[in-house]
C-alpha cells in the first residue's frame, strides 16, 4: 500500500468494513509518525477485534506493546526509588 494514502480516514473505513489487519497496519503507520489518543485507541480496538476473530496481532504491535509496558515499569520503578529516597530523608 502506498504510504501517501495511509490516513486516519482510510483506517476508519477499513475498520467499518471489517478489514481489521489493514486498519491496524494504517493505525501503526500513523502511530509511528504522530501520537494521538485516537490512533492509540484504534490500535487497541483492532487488536481486540483480531483476538476475538482468532487472529494474532501483528508482531510489530506485540513488540511495541511489550516495549511500552517495559518503559512504564521502568518509569514506575524510578518514581518508587525517588519516593523511597525522599521518605528516608524525612525519617
Amino acid at each position: 500500500m502506498s504510504q501517501d494514502i495511509r490516513t486516519l480516514e482510510l483506517a476508519r473505513l477499513y475498520e467499518r468494513q471489517r478489514y481489521y489487519k489493514d486498519a491496524l497496519e494504517i493505525y501503526l503507520h500513523l502511530h509511528g509518525q504522530k501520537t494521538g489518543t485516537e490512533i492509540r485507541a484504534g490500535i487497541n480496538r483492532m487488536n481486540e477485534k483480531l483476538e476475538k476473530a482468532g487472529l494474532e496481532p501483528l508482531p510489530e504491535e506485540k513488540a511495541a506493546l511489550n516495549f511500552e509496558k517495559w518503559l512504564m515499569l521502568l518509569i514506575l520503578r524510578h518514581r518508587l526509588d525517588n519516593f523511597i529516597k525522599i521518605r528516608k530523608r524525612l525519617s
